[in-house]
């Protein structure tokens, strides 16, 4: 078996519940004992050359076909086991390969009878962008649907490991968008009849920021495509144990005027569950087996 490695030292404050520590001693453990690879430098990550032979992700399903086709070896996508940016691929594109399983899966989140997946993308902005927020925010994961009723959907997912909020860039065009109140962010925001009246004093900070542009991204497909959607729900899906996400979508929920499936926050614990009841054969009960193995941290 090969050694676990170095782990960062992180400031106690900046990581009040621990799940960082644990998570990053967790990926740390599944590459030494599961993959039995080398780390490179530190413990959650591999070393170049078993990154760009796909060693960060599940081996079926023509994932990593996939990560390729989307982008050559980039450190934090091919060899961070720690970090979120390849979890979708390991995740969605199994589930665009049996897309009955995946209508299954779907309707379970959505409590809706749903007829047919349309499409499924992994990093996906509508374009031009210049008809839509007009910035770089994209889906982590993205899929269009059609209900039994006829009617047209989609849901655009992030996907969440140990990150937290995300500061705004200085001098970044986002913060200029932020601070221009005629900007695209506030326009869709009054225009899409979300949220309450108060809500805007709080969206733009920190806390909310990236949660309330991809939801205003999908709000912009709704308001732009010529009611080729009826309905759009913003799911970001993240572990129990990463308590940030769990108290901010609680605070982002209150924020809307009614939550009618327009945000969903999921649990990986919850969503294994479901992935789980709708498994259709032994390969992919392997493939869960394999992410319940690789992403759920344990509590000290």
């Amino acid at each position: 078996m090969q050694e676990i490695g170095q782990q960062y030292s992180k400031d106690d404050k900046t990581d009040p519940s621990g799940f960082l520590r644990r998570a990053r001693l967790h990926q740390s453990v599944f590459r030494a004992r599961n993959l039995d690879l080398p780390f490179d430098t530190y413990g959650n990550y591999l070393t170049k050359e078993d990154g760009e032979k796909g060693k960060n992700f599940y081996e079926d399903y023509g994932i990593f076909n996939a990560v390729r086709c989307y982008r050559n070896y980039n450190k934090p996508l091919y060899s961070n086991l720690l970090r979120s940016e390849h979890i979708p691929f390991n995740i969605f594109i199994p589930l665009d390969r049996d897309q009955n399983y995946c209508k299954n899966v779907i309707s379970d989140i959505l409590k809706s009878n749903i007829s047919s997946i349309n499409r499924v993308e992994i990093e996906y902005a509508p374009k031009p962008k210049e008809k839509y927020l007009n910035d770089g925010t994209s889906f982590d994961a993205y899929i269009e649907y059609t209900n039994s009723d006829g009617t047209k959907g989609m849901i655009g997912i992030e996907v969440k490991y140990t990150e937290k909020e995300y500061k705004l860039q200085a001098n970044s065009k986002q913060e200029t968008d932020i601070k221009n109140k005629n900007s695209l962010y506030f326009s869709i925001t009054a225009n899409c009849g979300l949220y309450k009246s108060n809500a805007i004093e709080v969206l733009p900070t920190d806390k909310f920021r990236q949660i309330w542009r991809n939801h205003l991204l999908g709000e912009s497909i709704l308001l732009t495509e010529n009611n080729e959607f009826k309905h759009f729900t913003s799911l970001t899906l993240f572990p129990a144990g990463n308590t940030h996400f769990i108290k901010t979508s609680a605070e982002y929920i209150d924020l809307l005027n009614n939550n009618d499936n327009k945000f969903i926050a999921l649990t990986y614990e919850d969503f294994f569950t479901l992935l789980s009841k709708n498994c259709p054969n032994n390969n992919y009960q392997k493939w869960i087996e394999y992410l319940t193995t690789r992403y759920i941290v344990a509590n000290d």
